[in-house]
Order: C-alpha cells, then sequence, then structure tokens
C-alpha cells in the first residue's frame, strides 16, 4: 500500500508541475525573454532582467532588485540594497534618486572591512542581445567621506582615505565569458547623484553587465547606483502587413533601415542585412591587417595596431575597453597614447593608401568609428593631401566611453591621401582609437603619379600658458588669448565652439563673409546614437560672481519635433554638466523667431566649459 501510494503520489506531482508549466502564457518563451521587447501585453516576458516592464527601468524600490545579484569576490565588500535611514549617519547618499527621500532604495556597498584590496562585483541576469544604439542610463554616487581626517583608537590620526581610480566601473560579460570595460566614470568626490550614460552597442548574443567597485581598507568612499534604465535596445520591428517605406532597406529578421545606415560598418538589422553587399566599398576592421593604410608618421609617437587584450585586461582606465566591429576585448583596432612614464604633448598619423575619385559628380566618402576618452585625448583631425594639404574634418576632446560613427566626404580633381591626425595631451590616462573604416566605391586605389602636397606653416606658438588662455582677461597683444574662445563680438571668436554631439544631430557654424552673419544651428549628423545635440567652448575661467552668457536664440519648425533648448556649465574638476537655463517650444518664424535671453554663470573657481544642447 506504501509504495502505491508513493506512485500514486509521484505522478500528481509530476502531473501539476506539467499543468503548472503548460499554464505559462505562449509570449513568454526562452527566446523572447530580455530582449527588450514587449510580447506579452503586460510586458511580464521582461520582468526581472536588469530591468522590468515596459519602461525598461529599474529603481530597486522592490526586493527582487530586478534580477541583479551580488557576486562580490569575498564578503570583506558586498553590493547591498540599502536606504539612507539611520544606518548612514556621516556617509553615503541623503536620500536614493529615484523618491528623493530617505525611505527610497538604492545598491550600495558595504564599508572595507580587510587589509587587502577587495572588490564588489553586482551582476545583471543574462539578456538576450541588444541593438547599436543601446545604452543603460544610471545614477551613481561617489563621495569620499575620508576627505574628513579618520581616527583609529590605536593609531590616531589615519588621514584623508580617498576613493582610488577604480571605485566604480561597469564590464559586459560575453557569452564566450571573456569581458570588456564599457563605462569608467570620471572618479572626483561629490557628495550628490550624477547621471552616466553606458553605451553597450550591439551584442548579437546573450549577455550580462557587471558593476565593480574596487576598494582597500582605509579608503571609506561611498559607493552607490539608483535608477537604471535601459534606451533604444530594441531591434528593429517588423511592420506588419507593410512594406518598408521608400529609401529604405527590409532587414531579413523584419523591420527596416535608413538607406544612411547600410554598408556603414555596424550591424544595424540585427542579421547583417544590410552589411552584406557591399563587395565595392573598401571595408577595412583590422582584424586581419592594415588593409593598405600607412601607420608611418614623422612625430615621436605613433598610431598602432592592437586590441583590448594587448594593452591590458586588468586596468580598467587602460584603452578603449573594446573594439568597435566586434564590441569585445580580442577584436583589433588602432590605437594611440602616450607611453607610461614619457608624458608630453604631441600628435601622431597614419594615412590612406593614395586614391583617386572614381566618379566626378560623386565625393568619395569615408566612415569611421573613433573612441576618445579621458583627457589625453587632445581631438582627432582628417586632412587631404593632394596639391597641398588642408584639413576637412575635426572633432575636439574626450567624448566618452563611447565609439562615435563619423562621416567625412572628400572632392577632389587630383590623387590624394587621407591623413588622420590625433592631438594627444599630457595627462595620466586616456587615449584615441579608430576602427571600422569604409571608403564608398567612388574612392578608388591608384597607381597615378604624385607630385606631393606642400607641408602647412606650422602654428604659431600660444603668447601665453594653457590656463590663461580663455580666462577672460587680456594677456595677449591684440587679446589673441581671448579671441576663438566662442564669444561672437571677436572676430574668430564663433571658432570657439566645437561639436560634440555623437547622435543623428549635431550643431553647424553657419558664415555669411559678405553680411557678416554668423550664427549656430542644428542639422542633421552621421552620428547613430539617440542622444542630444551639444556645442561646447573651450575651457574658460575661473570666473567672478557678475560673469553672464548672452545670446540670441530661436526655435523654429513643427511642434512635434522642436525640443528643448538647454544651456550648461561643465566644471573642469568634478566633470559635472549643471543646468542653468532651458527654453521649450516654438519662438516664432523668420525675423520673428530670434529672442534674447540673459543666463548668469556665476563665480566658478574652477576652469569650466559652457554647452548648448537640445
Amino acid at each position: 500500500m506504501g509504495l502505491l501510494w508513493r506512485s500514486f503520489a509521484l505522478i500528481l506531482f509530476l502531473t501539476l508541475q506539467w499543468v503548472t508549466k503548460s499554464q505559462a502564457p505562449p509570449c513568454q518563451t526562452p527566446e523572447s525573454k530580455c530582449d527588450f521587447v514587449c510580447d506579452c501585453s503586460d510586458c511580464s516576458d521582461e520582468q526581472n532582467c536588469g530591468y522590468s516592464g515596459e519602461g525598461f527601468t529599474c529603481d530597486f524600490e522592490e526586493a527582487g532588485i530586478c534580477g541583479w545579484s551580488d557576486e562580490s569576490l569575498n564578503a570583506a565588500y558586498i553590493w547591498e540594497r540599502r536606504q539612507r535611514g539611520g544606518a548612514l549617519p556621516d556617509s553615503g547618499p541623503s536620500s536614493d534618486y529615484t523618491t528623493g527621500t530617505a525611505l527610497g532604495w538604492f545598491m550600495g556597498v558595504s564599508a572595507v572591512k580587510t587589509d587587502s584590496v577587495s572588490t564588489a562585483v553586482l551582476i545583471s541576469p543574462q539578456i538576450k542581445e541588444s541593438s547599436p544604439t543601446c545604452r543603460l542610463r544610471l545614477r551613481y554616487f561617489l563621495w569620499d567621506s575620508g576627505l574628513r581626517l579618520a581616527k583609529s583608537a590605536t593609531e590616531g590620526i589615519l588621514g584623508h582615505t580617498g576613493l582610488g581610480s577604480t571605485s566604480l566601473w561597469a564590464s559586459v560579460l560575453h557569452q564566450d565569458s571573456r569581458e570588456a570595460v564599457v563605462w569608467r566614470p570620471e572618479v572626483n568626490s561629490i557628495r550628490g547623484w550624477r547621471e552616466a550614460v553606458i553605451f553597450l552597442g550591439r551584442i548579437p548574443t546573450t549577455f550580462q553587465i557587471r558593476l565593480y567597485s574596487k576598494r582597500s581598507e582605509g579608503q571609506r568612499g561611498d559607493v552607490a547606483i539608483d535608477h537604471l534604465e535601459f534606451l533604444d535596445c530594441a531591434l528593429p520591428a517588423p511592420l506588419p502587413g507593410k512594406d518598408c517605406p521608400a529609401g529604405t532597406l527590409a532587414c531579413k529578421r523584419g523591420g527596416c533601415v535608413e538607406q544612411r545606415q547600410v554598408c556603414d560598418g555596424t550591424d544595424d538589422c540585427g542579421d547583417k542585412t544590410d552589411e552584406e553587399n557591399c563587395g565595392a566599398y573598401n571595408v577595412c576592421d583590422f582584424e586581419a591587417d592594415l588593409c593598405d593604410w600607412d601607420l608611418r608618421t614623422l612625430s615621436k609617437l605613433a598610431w598602432v595596431r592592437t586590441s583590448q587584450d594587448n594593452i591590458s585586461t586588468t586596468d580598467p582606465l587602460k584603452g578603449p575597453g573594446r573594439d568597435h566591429s566586434t564590441n569585445s576585448v580580442s577584436g583589433s583596432f588602432l590605437y594611440v597614447t602616450l607611453p607610461d612614464g614619457d608624458l608630453i604633448n604631441d600628435w601622431a598619423s597614419f594615412q590612406s593608401p593614395l586614391l583617386e575619385i572614381s566618379n566626378s559628380s560623386q565625393p568619395c566618402k569615408m566612415v569611421m568609428y573613433t573612441h576618445q576618452f579621458g583627457p589625453r585625448s587632445g581631438g582627432l583631425t582628417v586632412l587631404v593631401a593632394d596639391k597641398k594639404i588642408y584639413p576637412i574634418w575635426e572633432r575636439g576632446g574626450a567624448l566618452g566611453d563611447v565609439w562615435v560613427k563619423a562621416e567625412v566626404e572628400i572632392t577632389t580633381d587630383s590623387p590624394f591621401y587621407i591623413v588622420v591626425m590625433a592631438a594627444i595631451r599630457d595627462f595620466l590616462y586616456g587615449g584615441i582609437a579608430i576602427d571600422s573604416i569604409v571608403l564608398s566605391p567612388e574612392c578608388r586605389i591608384t597607381t597615378a603619379n604624385y607630385s606631393g602636397a606642400a607641408f602647412p606653416k606650422p602654428p604659431k606658438d600660444p603668447c601665453t600658458e594653457p590656463n590663461k588662455i580663455c580666462d577672460f582677461h587680456r594677456d595677449c597683444e591684440g587679446a589673441e588669448d581671448e579671441a576663438k574662445c566662442g564669444d561672437f563680438s571677436y572676430a574668430e571668436g564663433s571658432s570657439g565652439w566645437t561639436d560634440a554631439s555623437i547622435g543623428s544631430q549635431g550643431w553647424l557654424l553657419h558664415r555669411n563673409a559678405t553680411a557678416k552673419d554668423e550664427f549656430l544651428f542644428v542639422a542633421e549628423a552621421p552620428g547613430q546614437q539617440l542622444t542630444e545635440a551639444q556645442t561646447r567652448t573651450p575651457l574658460l575661467g575661473p570666473s567672478g560672481p557678475a560673469c553672464t552668457l548672452s545670446f540670441d536664440f530661436g526655435l523654429t519648425g513643427n511642434l512635434d519635433h522642436i525640443g528643448e533648448l538647454s544651456v550648461g556649465v561643465i566644471d573642469s574638476w568634478s566633470g559635472v554638466r549643471t543646468k542653468l537655463w532651458e527654453f521649450g517650444g516654438k519662438t516664432g518664424t523668420e525675423e520673428e523667431a530670434w529672442w534674447h535671453a540673459d543666463v548668469p554663470v556665476g563665480a566658478r573657481k574652477h576652469r569650466f566649459q559652457v554647452s548648448f544642447y537640445i
């Protein structure tokens, strides 16, 4: 009887288990789980994916923390869900970010409890794949409570402990168990929540995100994160019963991409449909070799073909973290930085093979992806060398931890070389990388005679030291040091503004020499990220209390497509952008469109940049 009862119980258990599984909604299949698409009407297939629900967000208010888990290397230093409450009287956030109260929840690290360096690791669930535009916006908190003198009962004053250089960073763990660093914030102690964007990019297989914090005993800096938002991570969605619009390409898996995304070195479709029929293009991802690009240079610095594996897999501050074409640590790219222990300002260049334009009615077009990270990145310039050498494109400074698409058009009736030049500055970390260069069919390699271009005259040495340029004091004859700082009242003032956009819109300078009319305006740009258009001044200041920005502005067009125009200040020490002013709506049409604004900048003890963004 006992054996019969146990058999019956087993059959009942298996039957109930089968019924339970069979009752799962048909929309909840393993293939549709955590792919940034709500297949179920209630979006239940996108729960606990590192985010939850159709907003693809996680605010850590629920105890399940959206599926994130602590996988720290030991119990000495861990991530934990916590509140402000009374547990953090002298350190940590005074509230969470989402609710802005002491009752709100966030993820924070524990205190270090050993003498050795400890690493806390927070890891997401497995996510299916991501699109080229995928990014994770989060709020983070870095505060060095050790800026106050800490005391020990046995040793007295311990002094300032500091955050260290690796207090917070993020990586992607790929299906092959290799990791690639994707985000490294500026490590400055500020007692407040800051916003950052992690650009994940195209990942064709399942992956996980890891958030790291590494500290040693005595470093009492607080590290916390809150309010995660996954943005534009889904691949193009099929159009049920509809054909792709004119001027777009149909992807085999469904969905459509714009013509400008075809043969541009990025898998926008998600199945490589847009990169299949590109035999007429000269495509180089540097995985096998240099593809006829010449790295010889006249400077002390030189570009090298390398990978993150070769640069470092242990120091998160070295290298771009990953290449563009494979989004991995093993993928190859071109890279230039300063050698360790040899910090000098310098430049480096490389060039194409000799080219000619095959179709006089069409320009030669070059697409490339650049990674300009850290204070060492002084900017990139593309030059054409035909009968003379002249610049045709530039992108200044550092743009963050992201591969940025650039497009360059070349029109000339002579054989020419494309020369890419990088400026590298004397700072502790950073560099410039280039990958996935695509030349259009009009850019044809040639063996024609080339007479050689005359080198341009070198720029004059600065008339004063760098920290005195654009400091609102005229230190040089003719105020040369203040001439290119963004002030349009100077003849060359407008040239001080640099477009820092990485998305599909950017800022351009309109200049009419005859009418002496010039202004900045927003136009379509080649970048693939769905982010704001931004233009910046050089480093300015410090400034006094009366410092004010005066400008005229106009917002015209369709109200549905007009965004908000904002003015911000970026502090050079903290890296924090503070919004000073914003305007939303329409200002009028044509002549009546121009309105005037005066925005107080105020006293600032550190150098700063002013930015317009929309």
